[in-house]
């Protein structure tokens, strides 16, 4: 019996994982992961993975965390099933790509008794944010569901071989959805109980927001796909050369544009009410950065957190997360620009080099627009997606008319 159950065993799944195993005798929770593939993969991940060295980037320390195969299934398997019945906390640590984002939820509604307990979306604001919301709003059996969506994630963090080079985040942005918002989010805080350690009720501290703020606050549709599919950075790429993708990834001209897109989407946030950060703010706010002059400084500021390569091949980066799911997150930026009428010149121009890039690059795909025809289903208009994100246990009221 596992009292929290993860789905995904990327980078944050496997981080997230043992740093639980890491502070358990604070919090007392069993946890276990659960992966997409077959019992033959479960026995592969889990045989590397049994002894991990976790290097602590904010204290320089380094922890043995020892993990057991038991703690390791399939999502489909007779086992996941049973673990994802009895998990009171559900967290869902993989990446917003629309087809696997989609399947998912329609997994988790038919197969599992989803009433009292606490889903967690990591990287859950953004592209599917809004159909993620409708979900809930469509779903009965979700009456008594808490949804917590996380911005991006709780950690800066990589896995290297049997390394995991991690920094818990000092604050995160949560929207919380519950008919019981106060308890949803104690037993979230209960699962990083280190906040002493920094002041804060918990480690990363938790900060709540409505639901519409954390729509426009993450911006990996500007800071991922601008970056990969910058032309100097796609020759790099067509030529094997990898780089940081934070950090030699952008040169003062990029960060040039990247700025002005980045404006772009904190004015249309204005317009639905919302209050989003311009990105070196969300950077000081994460992880403590001291303020820098530029885009360009703030961005080169980061060398110490930022250890995220690039993909080594053309056809490495048409596979990767960064295509898959950051140019859904653009179409529903598009999609946000349209139903409030906003005129956004740099992203219209920036979002014409993507295609044109994506052309080039031969990674033209269907799955990036699987999102539109769920989106193509919220009206209201403003007024009516604000309060879908806010509340998407409540229906908007209809005024009545005489």
């Amino acid at each position: 019996m596992s009292d929290v159950v993860i789905i995904g065993a990327g980078h944050v799944g496997l981080t997230l994982l043992a740093d639980l195993e890491l502070t358990k005798s604070h919090h007392g929770l069993a946890a276990r992961l659960l992966h997409f593939g077959d019992a033959a993969e479960t026995k592969e991940r889990s045989r590397p993975w049994r002894r991990l060295v976790m290097e602590n980037l904010v204290t320089g320390s380094a922890e043995t965390c020892r993990l057991d195969a038991s703690q390791f299934a399939s999502l489909r398997s007779e086992e996941g099933s049973r673990a994802l019945q009895s998990a009171g906390i559900i967290v869902v640590a993989v990446p917003d790509i629309p087809h696997l984002r989609l399947a998912l939820l329609e997994h988790l509604e038919n197969t599992v008794a989803l009433a009292g307990k606490l889903i967690v979306f990591v990287r859950g604001g953004q592209g599917g944010q809004p159909v993620l919301a409708k979900w809930i709003r469509d779903s009965p059996r979700l009456r008594d569901t808490s949804v917590v969506l996380v911005e991006d994630s709780f950690y800066g963090t990589r896995v290297t071989g049997l390394v995991v080079q991690y920094k818990r985040k000092l604050s995160v942005n949560v929207s919380v959805y519950s008919l019981d918002p106060d308890a949803a989010l104690a037993t979230l805080r209960r699962m990083f109980p280190l906040g002493k350690e920094i002041g804060r009720p918990s480690w990363p501290d938790l900060h709540v927001c409505d639901g519409i703020d954390l729509l426009f606050n993450p911006l990996g549709y500007i800071i991922h796909l601008g970056v990969a599919l910058d032309p100097a950075n796609v020759d790099r790429t067509r030529r094997g050369v990898t780089y940081t993708h934070y950090i030699e990834g952008i040169s003062p001209a990029l960060a040039e544009r990247l700025e002005l897109l980045d404006g772009e989407r904190v004015r249309l946030a204005q317009t639905f009410s919302a209050q989003a950060q311009e990105f070196p703010a969300v950077l000081q706010r994460q992880y403590g950065l001291a303020p820098q002059d530029s885009f360009y400084d703030m961005m080169q500021s980061c060398r110490g957190i930022y250890r995220s390569r690039s993909s080594g091949s053309i056809g490495a980066l048409r596979a990767s997360r960064v295509l898959l799911e950051d140019v859904p997150a653009f179409h529903t930026i598009r999609w946000l620009a349209a139903t409030a009428g906003v005129a956004m010149p740099h992203t219209q121009a920036y979002f014409d080099d993507v295609l044109a890039q994506l052309r080039n690059i031969g990674a033209e795909s269907p799955l990036y627009t699987r999102y539109r025809p769920h989106l193509d289903l919220i009206d209201g208009g403003v007024e009516g997606v604000r309060h879908l994100l806010n509340q998407p246990h409540h229906a908007l009221a209809v005024p009545c008319t005489a």
